[in-house]
């Protein structure tokens, strides 16, 4: 999907014959780029990393040496990466070991057979799910806030021959990493279909044969080399999902699959990094805590808090333990934003929020970067819009020695505010002891009048303490008790 996703794929034989192929790609922390992580300084590729066309690394059953360690030298965390590695090679001589196991017990023949009868499977069930939806032309225009304004445009339209998606529209290339390539854009529109459209079917590469996507070279979604593009899959990629989820939603609300019509979920990518050297003299960078997105409300139900992104419900949140064991920083807090729903008959999933400060250093390097500021998830059917992205920083603050007193809260630290600027100028920032920052997540977005809500909905949102008595009274006319 982009630089920092390596995938490692391997032959599997049997009897001397070439039957199968596994794989599996795995994000690294880093992969060499001009900054740790991600490269949102770069203006073309070659800084945003190493670069691996398809290279043997494993030969003989046995790790190349010269290949892996090329890897690890050319990397800022190599003690975590080559595990990381070695897990993906692992990962496909079990899946290797499985197959061959099958073979064994079945026939070569037998395996073939299942093979291309399960990918016409794939391509009949699509068919059949396809045929539910009113054939017609859908449309719809989603926007990239970053350093400026991008446009995504597409046209989708159902015929008997499947789905067709024309990207005709979308702005040029960016000069700035959160381009993507054509493969990131296609694969983000194929997530959003398998978990939209084909939640239940057997997916695989025959139901791709009824879906057509065409993008025009050149674009934001479909850059050409050397556009840098190592923001692909959490920038550009992540509203190509929006996209599609919007003109899904057009055609599922005429069908008899109208529940699984759903209103834009967030999608402001918050990434805050710091780095530098830990207490013990070691290097280190940390991101994380990124996926802190609400979903947008659906037809029949509430979106689902803190759901990072429609096609990656299953995304995990590190526990607050695990970073303040492995790194220098001291979390303040971690939770639900009240009031960050996009109203709605059906409201959209809560935002997350935390704040955070050194611990143990005196200062680190910050490489923040974010989307969704100034944008929000969009409402769908007279539901109401979610609330956008937001970092900012507070210096000074006496944060540690209030810490005997009990942790205080971010709005609680007296300090000199600033609202941190959605593109890096560089590793210049310096976070010092005492600075506090407050990262807060994009809320989803609200399917339906919010009038229409029922009032023990309303009332339960009330007694979680996620809804405040004046917007439940302004928005939802429902008094609290």
């Amino acid at each position: 999907l982009h630089i920092l996703d390596l995938a490692v794929m391997a032959p599997v034989h049997y009897e001397g014959e070439l039957i199968a192929w596994v794989g599996n790609a795995t994000h690294h922390v880093d992969v060499g780029a001009m900054t740790p992580g991600r490269a949102p300084l770069a203006t073309d590729w070659h800084q945003e990393g190493i670069i691996f066309k398809p290279t043997r690394i494993v030969e003989d059953g046995k790790i190349r040496d010269d290949i892996f360690n090329l890897f690890l030298d050319n990397v800022r965390m190599p003690r975590y990466q080559s595990l990381d590695l070695k897990a993906q090679i692992s990962a496909n001589f079990a899946a290797s070991q499985k197959i061959i196991e099958l073979v064994k017990r079945y026939g070569v023949d037998a395996f073939r057979q299942t093979v291309d009868s399960s990918i016409e499977l794939g391509e009949s069930q699509a068919r059949e799910r396809i045929a539910l939806l009113e054939k017609g032309e859908y449309h719809e225009v989603e926007y990239l806030d970053y350093d400026k304004l991008y446009k995504v445009e597409c046209k989708l339209t159902i015929d008997d021959d499947g789905l067709h998606f024309d990207f005709a529209g979308t702005d040029p290339e960016a000069k700035t990493f959160i381009n993507c390539a054509l493969p990131c854009a296609v694969a983000n529109l194929h997530n959003i279909l398998a978990c939209q459209l084909f939640p239940d079917l057997s997916v695989n590469a025959g139901t791709w044969r009824l879906v057509d996507v065409s993008i025009p070279s050149g674009t934001i979604i479909n850059c050409n080399p050397p556009a840098p593009c190592s923001g692909a899959s959490t920038i550009t990629g992540w509203r190509v999902q929006g996209i599609t989820l919007a003109l899904l939603t057009q055609a599922l609300v005429k069908s008899s699959r109208k529940s699984y019509s759903m209103a834009e979920w967030g999608w402001g990518f918050c990434d805050v990094q710091w780095t530098g050297f830990d207490q013990f003299g070691r290097w280190y960078s940390l991101r994380g805590d990124q996926n802190l997105h609400g979903g947008g409300g659906r037809a029949e139900t509430d979106g689902i808090d803190v759901s990072n992104i429609a096609g990656s419900t299953n995304t995990n949140i590190p526990s607050i333990e695990s970073y303040e064991y492995r790194y220098p920083v001291l979390y303040l807090s971690r939770g639900l934003v009240p009031d960050s729903e996009g109203a709605g008959q059906y409201r959209g999933g809560r935002a997350g929020y935390w704040s955070r400060c050194l611990y143990g250093v005196e200062s680190a390097n910050d490489l923040t970067f974010y989307i969704g500021r100034d944008l929000q998830s969009r409402g769908v059917f007279g539901g109401h819009d979610g609330t956008s992205s937001r970092i900012v920083l507070k210096r000074g603050t006496d944060v540690m020695s209030r810490l005997s007193e009990g942790v205080p809260l971010y709005n609680e630290l007296e300090g000199e505010e600033e609202l941190l600027p959605q593109q890096p100028s560089g590793l210049d920032r310096v976070i010092n002891a005492g600075d506090v920052i407050f990262v807060r997540g994009m809320g989803g977005s609200g399917y339906g009048p919010p009038e229409l809500r029922s009032p023990e909905s309303v009332r339960l949102d009330l007694e979680e303490g996620l809804l405040s008595a004046e917007r439940a009274l302004e928005i939802y006319g429902v008094k609290a008790e």
